[in-house]
């Protein structure tokens, strides 16, 4: 956009009234005239003006005060009426009133309010002369009704008309530049108002403030406040959102503090803003003096002030002063439901146990089905939190549901829909549909290209995940970080060392990515996975940084299978130095040291254990059938009856008769919480055998068994689940605490490696 004329060639900035006929002042804070009406005719808040019975009393008379029509357009504009300005508009017209400047300039804000700029403009056309309040009247219009652009070139042609600009069409034009980011613009009319010494002006300085905050410049925002010579309650908020806009919570708290020293009230979206930064700094004691003061200035019924202090609570973890706030809530909005959903997300991750996190997720369901049923329409945001709770949950045919309305109400198209669809697809195990949703994408970012390769990559379609990792490249999507996690996890997955080490090569040299932990980790696993310990080691003397539990997990893992006890001893011992937080870590470093007779060692790791509070592992899965959950326990025989354990026998012999099929259970290193003091059988089977005979007695013939369970799968029950899914021609799906696993005919998607125990 074109500069407008230079502010030097207009001469000496006139703050006085013009040579119009009326003040120049705002049209937004002048008063009408008073006008008196029969008592019978007169608008009260409770009972709306009848346009017809008002003009019928203004022209009751021989002469007709100009005055009279303010009150009329002004109810107008309260009762956003585009049919009443029109009304009176043509009234104006015949009673010749059309040629009074401020009425005229009245009708100009009415038609603005109403959302009609083109009948706004047509009567500022008209108008017998322009004074700059019409000019700014105009403008304000327009800067109000999205039409910024335009705004400005008002703003260029007032100034060629030779009209000059007061502090508050200042503020407008500023407002205008900030909305469509015009920085240079912004900066010019900065300029002048320093040349003319009102930069110190409020409304000039606020608009300045939040210019440069848009444009992500937060020192000349903050330069601009400490300018204003009268510092009111806009100043503050606009400074406290830059600073909450920038990235700089800290510092817009600290001007809230000053604020209130300053003895300031803070209105609602000072508070919402403040109650925001708490929420990026999880500061929650400040949060709670925050929601205290807004209760003592009587902002408690405030909606958007309870959404912002319940979302605090939610995103600190207080989840119980949250709910309180939700359920005594009389008015919702769509963004209540939102937040209330998300929380729960929230309460899933942090659950105690899967059945918890199961429960947290139902009720976000709930919530869900609240908001479809009490006329809100889900947005990008709903559909987006709602999935990741279904994926959460392993819940596909919720998550089917969600889809559909997604495709019904048109937000499939939405790049964030698409990706959290692709995840909650991937997570439950269908990675054919998790395909279709990428493919039937409209729009694809960096992290939809990144969850799809990633997705094939845990699913160990290898081949799929490195093609499209190359469709990306030629789409001219730069890949990142986590991008490249994905391709070296696939190359692992399929043992392809050549290409994993020239991807890690191409990452850094390319795209100048330096590694990180998480590539490091990939190619170990691989070497691990194929039994090169030593070239494991290897990569691990290239390290910038010392390796980190999960990487010696992975090394002591291979070579408890390899045999190898000598290098395991030297990873446990790596291990025991960085004193492990994972309770099956120490159980794999427990077995080892037992197996070898050293127990001085494994007084060690009980002491370890016992000095990081670790809880012995308790083992359990569980299944939802027709929106009801079952969990499992081994020590849970009575449960389900004898007929469950009768056919897990049978299943058990028919996977022995299996050819190749291996029991390598490890109880031992499970070691099931005893209870009661009571050590449980040696021969009691483990929670996901018992999952899945009673899927397999209680789903039908075709459907894909889903089952979560707390710990990592044993390498005898993985064995099993591969030849039941063989026998019965079934497709089983596990998820436990490192992966998923996909079991189709005799076949796991984890490569017979998924950090077995």
């Amino acid at each position: 956009m074109a500069s407008f004329p230079s502010f030097a060639s207009t001469g000496t900035l006139k703050l006085e009234p013009d040579s119009t006929k009326h003040s120049t002042v705002s049209l937004l804070t002048r008063k009408s005239p008073s006008i008196s009406y029969p008592k019978s005719q007169t608008s009260t808040p409770s009972e709306s003006l009848n346009f017809q019975e008002s003009l019928s009393v203004i022209t009751d008379g021989s002469k007709i005060e100009t005055s009279c029509y303010v009150p009329l357009l002004q109810e107008c504009i309260e009762r956003t009426s585009f049919s009443g300005a029109q009304n009176f508009h043509s009234h104006i017209i015949k009673t010749g009133t059309h040629r009074d400047v401020f009425v005229m300039t009245f009708l100009v804000n009415v038609y603005a309010k109403c959302g009609s700029m083109e009948n706004a403009q047509k009567v500022f056309n008209k108008l017998p002369r322009r004074n700059v309040v019409a000019w700014t009247t105009l403008m304000t219009g327009y800067v109000h009704n999205d039409q910024s652009d335009v705004a400005i070139s008002v703003f260029q042609e007032m100034l060629e008309f030779g009209s000059f600009p007061t502090n508050y069409t200042l503020g407008i034009a500023l407002n205008a530049c900030s909305a469509i980011n015009s920085v240079e613009l912004g900066e010019q009319i900065h300029g002048y108002s320093i040349k003319y010494h009102i930069d110190h002006d409020t409304s000039v300085g606020n608009s300045l403030c939040s210019l440069y905050s848009k444009c992500a410049n937060l020192d000349s925002a903050i330069k601009a406040f400490l300018k204003i010579g009268e510092k009111n309650v806009v100043s503050w908020t606009a400074v406290i959102c830059a600073c909450g806009d920038n990235s700089k919570a800290l510092k817009g708290l600290r001007f809230f503090t000053e604020m209130l020293a300053d003895n300031v009230e803070p209105n609602e979206f000072t508070l919402t803003s403040v109650l925001s930064m708490c929420c990026t700094m999880l500061s929650l004691s400040f949060g709670v003096q925050v929601h205290c003061l807004s209760i003592k200035l009587g902002y408690e019924p405030n909606l958007r002030i309870r959404n912002s202090i319940m979302y605090l609570y939610l995103r600190c973890g207080r989840f119980g002063e949250a709910l309180r706030l939700f359920n005594g809530m009389e008015d919702m909005s769509l963004v209540t439901m939102n937040s209330i959903i998300a929380g729960y997300g929230e309460m899933m991750e942090l659950a105690k146990d899967d059945i918890s996190a199961y429960c947290n997720g139902t009720e976000a369901l709930n919530i869900f089905s609240k908001l479809n049923n009490s006329g809100f329409k889900p947005d990008i945001y709903s559909f987006s939190s709602i999935l990741t709770v279904c994926s959460r949950m392993f819940a596909l045919e919720q998550g089917e549901q969600v889809h559909a309305q997604t495709l019904k109400t048109g937000h499939l198209s939405d790049m964030i829909v698409g990706t959290a669809l692709v995840n909650m697809y991937n997570k439950c195990g269908s990675i054919e549909r998790a395909s279709k949703a990428f493919r039937e994408m409209s729009a694809r970012t960096l992290i939809s290209w990144t969850s799809m390769i990633a997705a094939f990559a845990q699913n160990g379609q290898t081949q799929q995940a490195l093609q499209l990792f190359e469709d990306m490249r030629l789409m001219g999507v730069r890949p990142n970080q986590v991008t490249f996690v994905g391709v070296l996890s696939a190359c692992a997955h399929a043992g392809m060392v050549n290409e994993a080490l020239g991807y890690f090569e191409t990452m850094q040299k390319d795209f100048k990515i330096k590694p990180v932990m998480d590539h490091y980790s990939c190619l170990i696993d691989m070497f691990v996975r194929l039994g090169l310990l030593n070239e494991a080691f290897v990569v691990i003397k290239k390290m910038d940084f010392p390796p980190n539990e999960y990487i010696w997990s992975l090394l002591l893992a291979g070579c408890k299978r390899d045999g190898n006890t000598e290098l395991g001893f030297y990873v446990a011992e790596k291990l025991l130095e960085l004193k492990p937080k994972n309770t099956e870590t120490c159980l794999l470093l427990l077995n080892m040291y037992k197996s070898a007779d050293r127990w001085e060692d494994v007084s060690k790791v009980q002491e370890l254990m016992k000095a990081k509070r670790l809880k012995k592992l308790m083992d359990w899965s569980w299944i939802s059938i027709h929106d009801k959950v079952y969990s499992f326990k081994p020590d849970e025989r009575q449960a389900y009856g004898a007929e469950m354990y009768d056919y897990l026998d049978q299943l058990l012999d028919k996977a022995k008769s299996l050819v190749g099929y291996q029991s390598l259970e490890s109880f031992e290193l499970l070691e099931v919480e005893e209870e009661e003091g009571k050590t449980l059988p040696s021969n009691v089977q483990h929670s996901e055998k018992l999952a899945v005979a009673f899927g397999l007695l209680n789903m039908p013939n075709a459907a894909p068994i889903r089952i979560i369970k707390n710990i990592s799968m044993c390498r005898g029950c993985h064995n099993f689940m591969k030849a039941i899914s063989s026998l019965n021609a079934r497709e089983i799906i596990i998820r436990d605490s490192k992966r998923l696993h996909k079991f189709v005919n005799g076949q796991c998607s984890c490569g017979d490696y998924g950090g077995l125990l």
